[in-house]
C-alpha cells in the first residue's frame, strides 16, 4: 500500500471540508442563532445581529435566522437597518411565504419606512397565518396612516372575527361609521 502524497492529502481534506460544510451547514446556522441569542442576553445587540446575518448566509432557508436577524434590525434602528430588515424579511418569505413571523417582521420594517401600505398587507397576511386578530389590529393602524377607512374597517372585522372579545378592535371599529 502506497502512502498519498502532500498534495493529494490537501485535496482529500479540502473536499472533506466541503462535504462537511454542505452536509451540516442548517447545523451550523442553528448554533450561530444560539450564539445570537447568547449575545443578546449579554446586551450585544451589534454581535447577536452579526451572528443572525452570519447565520442567515449560511443557510438562505433559516426561517429562525432571517426572522431574528430583521426583527433586531428594525428594533436596532440604525440609518440603513430598517431597508436591510425588509429586504431579509422579504427574501426570506421566498422559502416560507406562510410564516407570521417574517411577515411581522416585514410589517414593522415597512411601518419604519413609512411604506403604510406593505405594512398593512404584511400585517394582515401574518395575522391570517398566525390566526392572531392583534396583527390585524396592526394592520388597521396601517390603513388608517394610508388613509384607507375600508381597509381600517375590514382589518378590524376581520380582527373580530377571530376573537369578538378583543376589545383594541371593537373600540377602534365603534369610533367609525362602520
Amino acid at each position: 500500500m502506497t502512502t498519498l502524497g502532500r498534495g493529494r492529502r490537501c485535496v482529500l481534506a479540502a473536499v472533506s471540508l466541503l462535504f462537511a460544510a454542505a452536509l451540516f451547514r442548517a447545523h451550523v446556522a442553528a448554533a450561530l442563532v444560539t450564539r445570537g441569542d447568547d449575545l443578546l442576553r449579554d446586551g450585544n445587540v451589534d454581535g447577536a445581529v452579526r451572528s443572525y446575518a452570519r447565520a442567515r448566509w449560511l443557510d438562505a432557508g433559516s426561517a429562525v435566522a432571517a426572522d431574528r436577524l430583521a426583527f433586531y434590525l428594525v428594533l436596532r434602528g440604525r440609518d440603513g437597518d430598517a431597508v436591510r430588515a425588509y429586504a431579509v424579511a422579504g427574501d426570506a418569505l421566498l422559502f416560507s411565504p406562510r410564516d407570521p413571523q417574517l411577515l411581522a417582521d416585514r410589517g414593522f420594517a415597512a411601518e419604519r419606512l413609512g411604506r403604510w401600505r406593505s405594512a398593512e398587507s404584511s400585517f394582515a397576511a401574518a395575522a391570517a397565518a398566525a390566526r392572531d386578530p392583534r396583527y390585524f389590529h396592526l394592520a388597521a393602524r396601517m390603513a388608517e396612516r394610508a388613509h384607507d377607512a375600508f381597509a381600517f374597517r375590514r382589518d378590524l372585522r376581520d380582527a373580530l372575527a377571530f376573537d369578538p372579545s378583543y376589545a383594541l378592535a371593537r373600540a377602534a371599529l365603534r369610533g367609525t361609521h362602520r
